[in-house]
Order: C-alpha cells, then sequence, then structure tokens
C-alpha cells in the first residue's frame, strides 16, 4: 500500500490505525517554530531528517543536528519512552520522522549521534546499498526497530526479496513496517513492488518523494530509477523485537553470484 500526501508545516499523519502498531508522521518546522506533545504508553522515534533543533522532555535537552539532508549527512535519532512531554524547537528550517509504536510507560530517554550509527555496505552488483542501523542495537527499545537504506542509481534493495510477516522463531519473527522515500535529485522515482508466495498480493507501485509504503505481509524489493539515488526511513515493530528475515527461495541463489 503507498500513502502519497501533501505534506504542510506542522505535523501530518501518514499512517494512524492502518497497521496494529506502528503509526507514523512528519514534523516540519520553520526556524524559530516550536511543538510540544505528550506521549502516552507508546515509545516515539525520532530521526531527524533535515535541519537542526533542540528537544526538551523529563527536565533535559537534547541537540539534534545540524543535517543538511539525508544524503549529504548522516542521521540523528532520539528516542523517547512514554508517558512523558515533550518539546522541539526549530534552530533552523527542520524536518522530522516521527515514529510511534506501544512502548513502556517509564524508561530512558536515549539520544543517537551520527558516529554511533551502524553503516553496513550490503549486496553485490546490481544490488548493493548502503544501510544504516539508528535504531536497532544502539538504543533498548520495546517494539521500535529503525534505520536507513540507500540504492545506488539504478540498484535494487530489500534483495533478494525477503518478507518477515510470520511468527516462525528462530528461522523469522513478524515485523510490519513503512519505508518513507527519498530521492536525489528529488524529481526522481524508484520502483517497489510487494507480494508474497501465493501471489494474493502482487504490486508494483511507483515511489517518489515522500512517498510511503506499508508492508503488512510479502516481499518488497525495490529499485531505484537510473541517474537516481534513492533513501529510504525504514520502520518496523512486532510482537518480538528481533529483526529475521526470510528470503524468497526462487531468488536467494543470487548471494552465491
Amino acid at each position: 500500500m503507498r500513502i502519497r500526501k501533501q505534506i504542510g508545516k506542522g505535523k501530518t499523519e501518514l499512517v494512524n490505525g492502518e497497521l496494529e502498531l506502528l503509526k507514523f508522521s512528519l514534523l516540519r518546522l520553520e526556524l524559530g517554530e516550536e511543538f510540544e506533545e505528550s506521549l502516552g504508553r507508546e515509545e516515539l522515534g525520532i530521526i531527524l531528517l533535515s535541519g537542526k533543533l533542540l528537544i526538551s522532555a523529563q527536565g533535559k535537552e537534547f541537540a539534534l543536528g545540524p543535517r543538511q539532508d539525508v544524503f549529504s549527512d548522516k542521521a540523528w535519532g532520539l528516542y523517547l519512552p512514554g508517558n512523558l512531554d515533550w518539546k522541539a524547537k526549530a534552530f533552523e528550517k527542520t524536518e522530522l520522522a516521527l515514529c510511534y509504536a506501544p512502548g513502556p510507560d517509564h524508561g530512558e530517554i536515549q539520544l543517537v549521534k551520527p558516529e554511533q550509527l551502524a553503516v553496513h555496505e550490503r549486496g553485490k552488483d546490481h544490488f548493493q546499498r548502503k544501510v544504516m542501523d539508528i535504531m536497532v542495537n544502539e538504543v533498548q527499545a520495546k517494539n521500535l526497530l529503525i534505520g536507513e537504506t540507500f540504492n545506488h542509481p539504478g540498484q535494487w534493495s530489500s534483495y533478494p526479496p525477503h518478507r518477515h510477516d510470520h511468527h516462525n522463531p528462530p528461522a523469522e519473527y513478524k515485523l510490519e513496517e513503512v519505508y518513507l522515500y527519498k530521492l536525489n535529485p528529488p524529481q526522481g522515482f524508484g520502483i517497489q513492488r510487494i507480494y508474497n508466495d501465493s501471489r494474493s498480493i502482487d504490486q508494483a507501485l511507483v515511489v517518489e518523494q515522500n512517498d510511503l509504503a506499508i508492508f503488512k505481509e510479502g516481499y518488497h524489493p525495490v529499485v531505484a530509477a537510473p541517474g537516481y539515488s534513492l533513501y529510504y526511513l525504514w520502520v518496523l515493530a512486532g510482537p518480538v523485537r528481533i529483526m529475521k528475515v526470510v528470503d524468497d527461495p526462487k531468488h536467494a541463489w543470487v548471494h552465491n553470484i
């Protein structure tokens, strides 16, 4: 499922009710603007997509940024447990991803700086990509797993196609997921495929700047159009916070190329 909305100033909800666990919004602030929110029993992963700001919570202040954009600088992240109030003040034009899932009603706020990110070079040939873990092993969350993937022009990622929609430990753990896409240059596009083994789901979606895709089930490989770098923020949540996926057996052989 693809979600395409006009993103304005302030908070724009993109996912709220479509999934069991995840909610997702974008927050855009101009220089000097502020935003306040109260969290109930849900955790929040805040990812800086661009800009610079100060976040206040539990009597502490956390500076995030600067980040010119997702292609120029590494991410900053802030993990907030539930049952607290938080406030943001922008020091320049700023865009944040707000990633919500059921969480504890207490816990430790955790700041993730660019130098703390786990960086992985994955794939080969025509499915090379860079993956950055922001909130995987870097934070102790209840449900959320968050990171970024960077497709080179014309290259595939989430490839070989994999799924994580069955609870079959230890081989596979059920996780729902969303992707938020950005392109460089921004007028670019990619193709996102979503399919399952029975082909009761089999879609190819054109994804453009600030589109979002929801994955309740199925394999979900994505390719960038030639000439355009494709980025996506990935956010997962499940009943067990373990990322263990299963490759499509028809295509798993490409690991041995």
